[in-house]
């Protein structure tokens, strides 16, 4: 890739030597990504061929001499800010890697991804970052985590910019991920990069470099425990005074102790089970509500979004609420006993050749008895093969069987032989 300057800004630019090459699915998924990591590709046919252009005004590259807020020379200082940067820089960081991994569940390759660390930008404060990712057509057996390249990343995570953020346990266990394709322990370190566990915690330092002391850690992590574990705490304390009373002949301060022990443990316990039962109570009573406004056209219907707001001026109106997205499957070519339409209002619809087990029956020898799963959450639709013999495919593209993917609407989904395109109901 080459960057050059143009009259509204910089730009990264790549040539492609054909536009067979160009993948347009690809080029709307990372246009409308939802984790703000990748540059929005501006694709120019030039000829022959394609030219892909990323801009970055306002960023500089990883590289750059300039970008130097903790450099691996500098001396840690123990300045709130700088600790604080610091540590919005490794979250930063932990999610970029996290979707990395990501970018699989939309049916995109990890090879995609350009590493080069001059072509990978952050913000002055080195908080935010920008990654290319070009919309090129890749082949299937791609969509693993190993197509990322071992040899890629390590080269990436050598330089000064993670040195500063990332431990040599934590570079080698991503380049060993990658190397191995196991998705899963690469998903996990990233999660421990970016703040997921209680290990990843980055040291605060004090005026002479070195970490704070352990008290203070101790107060922190106890500041972020919630009620039910705080209670908890004081319990496992109470039952330790308990004993120690007992060890020590204090009959009357180790009955007060065991009570209040087994107290605080019960109050604690019932209120999580009636938290849990009221917040199922409402999500039920709203999920109700909204499959009523498929089922029922005639209840009143209003639209809240972030940009509109209505106000009634009565409080107690209950029947005004979003309808729930629902999805369509629609059959492509004429398959005897199969309609052409199936509607997905549900949370769940399962798919299958079973009419047991299957929302949606599919009367072929080459689906499975319980072939796939769809599940809409928050407007979002996923497709989850079933775990069995069954095929199946998202843009003619085999995915794993047990794994969740996104689909987005004017995709062409295969069950078995069953060809069906999705889109939108309403």
């Amino acid at each position: 890739m080459q960057i050059k300057k143009g009259p509204y800004g910089y730009y990264a630019i790549e040539k492609l030597d054909s536009p067979d090459r160009l993948c347009t699915y690809a080029e709307e998924v990372i246009a409308g990504n939802k984790t703000d990591f990748y540059l929005q590709p501006v694709t120019e046919y030039m000829g022959s061929g394609v030219m892909c252009c990323f801009e970055f005004s306002g960023y500089i590259p990883l590289t750059d001499p300039e970008f130097s807020v903790f450099s691996p020379g500098r001396k840690m200082t123990s300045h709130k800010k700088d600790n604080k940067n610091l540590s919005l820089r490794r979250r930063s960081v932990g999610d970029l890697f996290y979707a990395f991994a990501k970018l699989l569940d939309n049916l995109i390759s990890p090879s995609c991804l350009v590493l080069d660390p001059n072509m990978i930008f952050t913000d002055p404060e080195g908080i935010a970052v920008k990654i290319c990712c070009l919309p090129v057509k890749s082949h299937p057996e791609d969509l693993c985590i190993s197509s990322l390249g071992a040899s890629r990343l390590e080269s990436l995570l050598n330089c000064d910019f993670f040195k500063s953020i990332i431990t040599d346990d934590e570079k080698n266990a991503l380049v060993y991920s990658v190397k191995e394709n196991n998705e899963e322990m690469f998903l996990k370190i990233a999660g421990i990069i970016r703040g997921d566990g209680a290990e990843n915690a980055f040291p605060v330092h004090d005026k002479e470099g070195k970490s704070g002391s352990s008290l203070t850690g101790l107060q922190d992590k106890i500041k972020h425990l919630s009620k039910t574990e705080k209670d908890l705490m004081i319990a496992v304390l109470s039952s330790i005074l308990s004993l120690l009373s007992l060890l020590g002949n204090m009959r009357l301060p180790c009955l007060l102790f065991f009570f209040l022990a087994v107290i605080i443990f019960a109050t604690s316990v019932l209120n999580q089970k009636k938290n849990k039962a009221s917040v199922r109570k409402v999500e039920n009573s709203e999920q109700s509500r909204q499959r009523s406004s498929i089922l029922f056209s005639d209840n009143p219907v209003i639209p809240q979004t972030d940009d509109y707001s209505f106000d009634t001026g009565n409080e107690d109106v209950a029947d005004i609420y979003m309808p729930l997205i629902s999805g369509k499957l629609t059959l492509l070519s004429d398959v005897n006993g199969i309609n052409k339409n199936y509607s997905l209002y549900l949370d769940k619809t399962t798919i299958g050749s079973d009419c047991f087990l299957s929302d949606i029956v599919l009367d072929e020898p080459s689906v499975s008895p319980l072939h796939a799963v769809i599940k809409q959450e928050k407007g979002t639709f996923y497709l989850e093969p079933a775990k069995g013999t069954g095929k199946t495919y998202i843009q003619d593209s085999p995915v794993e069987n047990g794994r969740s993917y996104e689909i987005k609407f004017g995709q062409k989904i295969s069950f078995g032989d069953i060809e069906f395109r999705f889109g939108t109901a309403n």
